[in-house]
């Protein structure tokens, strides 16, 4: 064997020892420790099974997030509880408190008590899915639950799982992977835990075997879904209901 070959069998090594392992490994934890996170230790902090709570439950519930959270009006959810800013982009922050949503553009807190808002669910991360620290998301994400414990103390809230995007927009490695959605749902679920808060694994009806979007519920940008999975996250959100009422024991 010459010396260049052994030189590209080397550097073939040193490429699968150093990149190739290391991603396989991260990626593969990640999904370990949610799905373990799922089984185990969080149990109390999922929302389970329950018998279907209906129409009237769904009602009344506001959304806030980002623009797969606008999206929630092909399930049918009336606009006016669909709570996003203008540009339907909501990033987490260190101004997150100060980001004005609804019709009456008023930030998140303030419009929820406005409303007289029951439960809401709140959905963030997937822009800069893969840029965030899990200090600072942590840290945006619990001021925003401090501030409407604050201001609407009597609102419930559910934090819910980020949705996977399409296997092709994953790859493109643009901000927003899979792996980093898998990530930013993990330390959700730890944020619910630590806030006594509920959570909401959604995302569970929305992958494929692969982790990534179900292709028939994905429009062609590979991130935003069509009306059939919003109807089938809505039957999901009324068959695991925050209310003990609605408890499948």
């Amino acid at each position: 064997m010459n010396k260049h070959k052994i030189l590209i069998k080397i550097v073939g090594i040193i490429f699968v020892v150093f990149v190739l392992c290391p991603m396989m490994c991260k990626s593969d934890n990640i999904s370990y420790n949610y799905n373990d996170m799922l089984d185990t230790v969080y149990t109390n902090v999922i929302l389970n099974l329950s018998n279907d709570a209906g129409q009237e439950y769904v009602d009344k519930l506001y959304f806030v997030g980002d623009s797969t959270t606008y999206h929630f009006f092909k399930g049918g959810i009336d606009r006016s509880h669909i709570l996003v800013p203008d540009s339907y982009t909501l990033k987490l922050t260190s101004d997150i408190n100060n980001i004005l949503v609804g019709d009456k553009k008023m930030t998140i807190s303030k419009t929820l008590q406005k409303e007289n808002c029951e439960i809401v669910i709140i959905t963030l991360g997937a822009n800069g899915a893969d840029s965030f620290s899990e200090t600072k998301y942590k840290i945006y994400y619990k001021k925003l639950i401090a501030d409407i414990k604050k201001e609407s103390p009597n609102t419930k809230i559910i934090i819910q799982s980020v949705f996977p995007v399409a296997d092709f927009y994953s790859d493109l490695n643009i901000g927003i992977t899979n792996e980093g959605i898998n990530r930013i749902n993990k330390w959700a679920l730890e944020i619910a835990n630590e806030e006594n808060v509920k959570y909401l694994d959604t995302q569970s009806i929305l992958k494929d075997d692969t982790g990534a979007q179900i292709q028939s519920y994905g429009e062609n940008d590979g991130i935003h879904m069509n009306s059939k999975a919003y109807e089938k996250i809505i039957y999901y959100i009324r068959t695991h209901a925050l209310e003990s009422e609605y408890s499948d024991d």
